[in-house]
């Protein structure tokens, strides 16, 4: 027990370490540039940070745009659950699937945002382009999973037979379950990352990349820095909160 705290403060200690490293290149590429316009100071990009802190825009647009986040991420983890455990329970789905899956992997980012754009709207391309981003990684994670299961346990259920239902509800998903939701939010704050980007790309009214955009139209450089850090900090915390789901899948999964 002591070595485990111990063992987490000097990671603790060494990621400070890191984030002070990079506020230093911060400071050091702004003495160097000598102009706002081009790398901000600090002081001008936390007075607007906190700025827009107290703005009602900016929460609205930030719900908004985590909304959309969500959203993607969601609908990328049921779908990706649903085709991996089809994968599962009948391997030829596996190669039916695997050229959308690919496709979806290489398409790229901007070329497919500006096609949604043509075919949806800036509020709705974003959320479409963060799942089509987020689905492929969320599906290997869950077919990797299942690659990784013990085969005797099919087996044992294919011996006394078990039905199919009874085999992924009490088998496939215990055991491919928590390794999946232990990078839940990884894939969430990747998903943010690809909306708001797509947001950007859009315009999009009341969303972060659409103020962020508006910043660049300006050339506001200290908002756009706040702005990044806004997207940088709740992408963090919200990806510290959603590891939390690994403390009741371990018991689900059988771990300790």
């Amino acid at each position: 027990m002591k070595a485990a705290a111990k063992d987490k403060a000097i990671n603790a200690c060494i990621s400070a370490g890191a984030v002070a490293c990079m506020w230093a290149v911060w400071l050091v590429a702004c003495a160097v540039a000598d102009d706002g316009y081009i790398i901000p100071s600090f002081a001008d990009t936390a007075e607007k940070f906190f700025a827009l802190l107290g703005s009602g825009q900016f929460w609205l647009s930030f719900a908004k745009s985590l909304g959309r986040t969500a959203l993607a991420w969601f609908v990328s983890l049921l779908t990706a659950a649903a085709l991996a455990f089809a994968c599962a329970a009948f391997p030829r789905v596996r190669a039916f699937a695997a050229p959308f899956v690919a496709a979806f992997r290489v398409v790229p980012t901007m070329a497919i945002t500006l096609m949604l754009l043509v075919w949806s709207s800036p509020r709705v391309a974003p959320a479409i382009v963060g799942f089509l981003m987020v689905f492929p990684v969320t599906y290997s994670q869950l077919t990797a999973a299942a690659d990784g299961m013990d085969p005797g346990l099919a087996q044992m259920a294919r011996v006394y037979g078990i039905s199919r239902a009874e085999r992924l509800f009490r088998i496939y998903i215990p055991q491919m379950l928590p390794p999946v939701l232990s990078q839940a939010g990884a894939n969430f704050s990747l998903a943010l990352k690809v909306v708001v980007s797509a947001e950007v790309m859009c315009s999009t009214f009341d969303s972060l990349g659409g103020m962020i955009y508006q910043s660049n139209l300006f050339l506001d450089t200290a908002r756009m820095f706040a702005l990044t850090l806004c997207t940088l900090l709740a992408g963090g915390l919200l990806q510290r909160a959603l590891s939390c789901l690994t403390l009741p899948v371990r018991r689900w999964g059988g771990g300790a």
